[in-house]
C-alpha cells in the first residue's frame, strides 16, 4: 500500500507540474476571426474584397495569414495579409494571380 500511494503522490505530482490546458471559447475564436479580418481587409485597400479563411502558424510564429482579393468581375487583385498577434497590426503586399477559398457564410 505505501508503494501505491508513493507512485500515485509522483502521477499527481507530474500532473499539477505541467499546469492546466485553457482552450479558447468558440466565441473568443470568432472574436479573433473578426478582428484579423477587420485588420487585413482595412490594410488591403479592396473594397469589394472576399478573404479568405486564416492561416495559422505555431504559436511560436506569432502570425497568421489571410488572402484579401477583389471580387469585381475580371479582377486579378489579390493581397496577402500577415497579422501579428502580439501587436495587432495587419501588414500586406501584392499576390496577384493567387487564389484562395473564401471564408464560410455563418
Amino acid at each position: 500500500m505505501h508503494r501505491f500511494k508513493k507512485v500515485l503522490v509522483m502521477a499527481l505530482t507530474a500532473a499539477g507540474a505541467t499546469g492546466p490546458a485553457y482552450a479558447s471559447s468558440d466565441a473568443a475564436w470568432r472574436q479573433f476571426d473578426g478582428a484579423v479580418t477587420k485588420a487585413c481587409v482595412a490594410a488591403s485597400k479592396i473594397r469589394n474584397y472576399r478573404a479568405s479563411t486564416i492561416v495559422g502558424f505555431d504559436d511560436r510564429v506569432g502570425m497568421v495569414a489571410m488572402l484579401v482579393s477583389d471580387r469585381t468581375r475580371g479582377s486579378s487583385l489579390s493581397r496577402l495579409c500577415l497579422y501579428d498577434k502580439r501587436t495587432k497590426r495587419a501588414y500586406v503586399d501584392d499576390a496577384e494571380m493567387w487564389s484562395a477559398p473564401p471564408q464560410p457564410k455563418r
